[in-house]
């Protein structure tokens, strides 16, 4: 809060001029001393130690979901490695080795079958060309035979020795022991094969037909003993390739598994981490958009606690003391608009009018002066006084304020406002003047019945009226003064003018009188009566001035014949028809005995009648006194 100094100023001086500084200080005048809401502040010191900005925040997450990222794809690619290897083995091995089987197979059947076929050629005296073309088919497919079992041998010798895959090492060593047994057999067959071949031809009789017949039992012993060792091996082989596909068929859905628990995991973790940037991050700018949206909507007990220590919460703490700022700058509005209009207040603040200059504007001016209240003032204390013209400024003051006036200052027991841009529209602001005044002049009904126990006089209270000048026209408005001490008012002849009407009321018995550009922008909105063209001390050119009595229709019928009445005789009299001019304002007397202007202008006429109307005459009177 500011600090205030008080002091007591003299409460009954004479005003020295309207315009100027025309009458006593307010009842307490207040001079304010600097304030401590005006302290700079020093920022808060930061622990830059224990701080995490939210890119360190961000970066983070990122690297966590990245590193899941790798989990999944590392996890991956292990278990493709190895699918990748029991493929390679399945293509490389273990299926070569099971053709190899199967083609030894194969020929071992097709060359038994040629033998056979070469035994029944011969048995039958079949011709050589034929028997050696079958021999030559036998002999082409042992030659097969011999070749796939040795290939097949060679293929698990160098699967054994493959470091690179990682073959069944027992299947491939009953395999090395396996395929050379059928490799001899398949010799040894051979050879029998051979020696029967060679029985047929070079022998005949009893004897060499049993020894056909005995060498014919050992082809077929082993021709099966082949056949059965060649299907165990094809069945080691099938098992072995089976065992590998389904290895393989493991790892990848193995891998699988792992993949997409590992991406579940991950789907976990960032859901846990949206959940956390949303009550980290998102959850403090909604608090801050919503204490944005307060204060816009005039809430000022807005307060955002966050407790991280990022940049949302340099945030926080930025708007926390932008609200700090705007609690004092509303104090200082709400301390100032006590002594100056708020609507000043706020325009100084919020539009930087401090630095700019003063304008040229079109303004309706308002002075109010309490007549009696110096010789009242004489017999109150103080406190009295204070307090006696606390309530009146209360009472007039409101329907200033109620019309979208603003009161420039209160000098003395006097009231100076006005309206016009900035702050009401650029037409209207007469009428709104003149309605003010009629307000104030109700408000006054009540404030006499209050002076009794405001002044603490039940007799003898004196009566309290109030005087009011209105002049619309061009003034000066805005900073006026000096570099170290400056107003916010107006200033120019308007200015002036009204101050002088306010005055000029003493002269005519009247309460409020207005310029003619008063009443021509008030228009037909009001009633009233001109009442003289005058030439006011400090101008030159005369004005017309008028008495406002209402608004439209508040006139009566007696009103309306006197107003016309009294206009007609004063059209007489700036005419220079003075005798007319007479006998209308008497007239006007007879009408309204209580009317103090008109014998004004019967006491003019009575002075012209003496000394001759002046050449030349334009009905203009001089006002000596301010």
């Amino acid at each position: 809060m500011a600090r205030f100094e008080r002091r007591q100023p003299a409460l009954c001086t004479t005003r020295r001029g309207a315009g100027q500084a025309q009458k006593a200080a307010p009842p307490a005048e207040v001079r304010i001393l600097p304030p401590p809401l005006f302290q700079t502040r020093s920022p808060p010191v930061e622990n830059t130690a224990m701080r995490k900005s939210i890119a360190l925040k961000i970066f983070s997450i990122a690297l966590i979901i990245i590193f899941l990222m790798a989990a999944v794809t590392g996890i991956s690619a292990v278990y493709l490695d190895r699918v990748a290897d029991e493929a390679v083995e399945l293509s490389k091995y273990y299926v070569p080795i099971g053709q190899k089987v199967n083609w030894a197979a194969r020929h071992a059947s097709a060359e038994l079958l040629a033998f056979e076929r070469l035994q029944n050629l011969k048995q039958a005296g079949a011709p050589e060309a034929r028997q050696a073309a079958e021999s030559k088919i036998m002999r082409e497919r042992t030659a097969a035979v011999a070749q796939a079992i040795g290939e097949a041998i060679a293929l698990v010798k160098a699967g054994r020795a493959d470091t690179s895959v990682n073959v069944d090492p027992a299947t491939f060593a009953l395999l090395a022991r396996e395929l050379p047994q059928i490799q001899t057999a398949h010799a040894e067959m051979t050879q029998t094969i051979t020696r029967y071949l060679e029985t047929v031809t070079g022998e005949s009789g009893e004897q060499a037909d049993r020894s056909r017949m005995l060498l014919t039992e050992v082809v077929a012993r082993q021709r099966a003993r082949i056949s059965e060792e060649i299907a165990d091996v094809s069945k080691l082989v099938d098992e072995l390739v089976a065992d590998s596909a389904r290895q393989a068929l493991e790892l990848e859905q193995r891998a699988a598994r792992y993949t997409w628990a590992v991406t579940l995991i991950a789907a976990l973790v960032g859901l846990g981490l949206a959940a956390y940037i949303t009550r980290a991050l998102v959850r403090p700018v909604q608090m801050l958009v919503s204490g944005t949206q307060a204060v816009s909507a005039g809430d000022l007990g807005v307060r955002i606690n966050i407790t991280s220590s990022d940049e949302i919460a340099d945030l926080a703490t930025s708007f926390n003391s932008m609200i700090e700022g705007l609690k004092q700058k509303e104090a200082i509005r709400s301390t100032f608009g006590k002594y100056v209009d708020p609507r000043i207040v706020k325009h100084l603040l919020d539009e930087n009018a401090m630095t700019r200059e003063a304008e040229r504007r079109r303004m309706t001016i308002f002075f109010s002066d309490l007549e009696g209240y110096t010789k009242l003032c004489e017999q109150l204390t103080p406190a009295l006084a204070v307090k006696f013209l606390n309530r009146y400024f209360n009472l007039m003051s409101g329907p200033i304020q109620d019309a979208d006036g603003v009161i420039d200052k209160y000098i003395g027991d006097s009231i100076m406002a006005l309206w016009g841009p900035p702050f009401t529209d650029e037409k209207g602001h007469a009428l709104l003047a003149c309605r003010t005044a009629l307000a104030q002049q109700t408000k006054m009904i009540d404030f006499r019945r209050e002076v009794p126990d405001l002044i603490g006089m039940r007799r003898g209270a004196p009566s309290v009226n109030m005087r009011i000048g209105i002049a619309t026209g061009d003034i000066t408005f805005g900073n006026v003064g000096s570099d170290t001490m400056k107003g916010f008012t107006a200033i120019g002849d308007s200015v002036n003018l009204a101050a002088r009407l306010e005055s000029a009321n003493k002269v005519y018995g009247t309460s409020i009188l207005v310029a003619e550009s008063t009443w021509e922008e008030a228009g037909a909105a009001i009633e009233g009566r001109p009442l003289d063209m005058i030439r006011v001390v400090g101008k030159v050119e005369p004005v017309r001035i008028f008495e406002l009595t209402g608004l439209a229709g508040d006139g009566s019928a007696a009103d309306l014949e006197f107003h016309g009445a009294y206009t007609h005789a004063l059209d007489r009299f700036r005419a220079g028809a003075i005798g007319a001019a007479r006998r209308g304002f008497e007239e006007c007397l007879r009408q309204r005995s209580s009317d103090l202007a008109s014998p004004i202008f019967v006491d003019r006429i009575a002075t012209i009648e003496r000394i001759g109307l002046p050449d030349p005459w334009d009905g203009v009177w001089i006002m000596t006194a301010k």
